[in-house]
């Protein structure tokens, strides 16, 4: 999942290097035997501590940095460009992504919910059933963030909200971080691996998808 996330971010002209960060070898070595570039890292809680690592040794770059996840193996491109479009706008600190929840999606804790303001700014996020609201939906768990802002999330330190919901994007709402918010179509492709049964309709996606 990890190499397919890496070719969909290279591919991408907004993208500029695309770097895979982990802490398990095996990897490292799929995404270079891919052609990709890895860098091994420390243990971290969170992907933003396990980015941030690889950004201090590349000497701390004063430009926008995309976080991608490896549970999203085929991240659309017209999200990409959404992202890379809101962050050349400079409004937010960090910006992501939503889409309309699909039905039965609100009950489901591995679905995370995210509300917003009417100008698209984050009011919160959970993984319990939240009231509908006509800004809101389900979150897509990729993070662009802003010149400099990737060191200031990754130094603050852990919130209650985030303890509690096990999402750390409630730490940087916490801290004053402005997320924004951008609401796109429905991804050409399979979507998020959450459960074994999101891995298995990946897998069944993919099988249809490139015979």
């Amino acid at each position: 999942m990890v190499v397919h996330t890496w070719r969909a971010a290279s591919r991408h002209p907004g993208i500029a290097r695309v770097i895979v960060a982990t802490d398990d070898q095996a990897i490292a070595e799929a995404v270079r035997t891919a052609g990709g570039e890895a860098n091994m890292t420390g243990v971290h809680v969170s992907g933003t501590d396990r980015c941030h690592e690889v950004w201090l040794g590349l000497g701390s770059p004063d430009t926008p940095i995309l976080n991608l996840q490896g549970d999203e193996p085929f991240p659309d491109a017209a999200h990409l460009d959404a992202m890379c479009t809101a962050l050349q706008r400079g409004t937010w600190d960090v910006v992501t992504p939503m889409r309309t929840a699909h039905p039965g999606e609100i009950e489901q804790p591995e679905r995370v919910k995210v509300a917003t303001d009417e100008n698209g700014r984050a009011l919160s996020f959970s993984r319990a059933p939240t009231a509908h609201q006509a800004t809101g939906g389900i979150h897509i768990g990729i993070y662009g963030f802003a010149p400099g802002m990737l060191g200031h999330c990754a130094s603050l330190p852990e919130g209650l909200l985030e303890k509690k919901e096990k999402l750390e994007q409630l730490r940087w709402l916490e801290a004053g971080v402005s997320i924004g918010v951008v609401h796109v179509t429905d991804a050409t492709g399979p979507g998020s691996v959450d459960t074994p049964d999101d891995l298995e309709r990946v897998r069944n996606w993919y099988a249809a998808n490139n015979t």
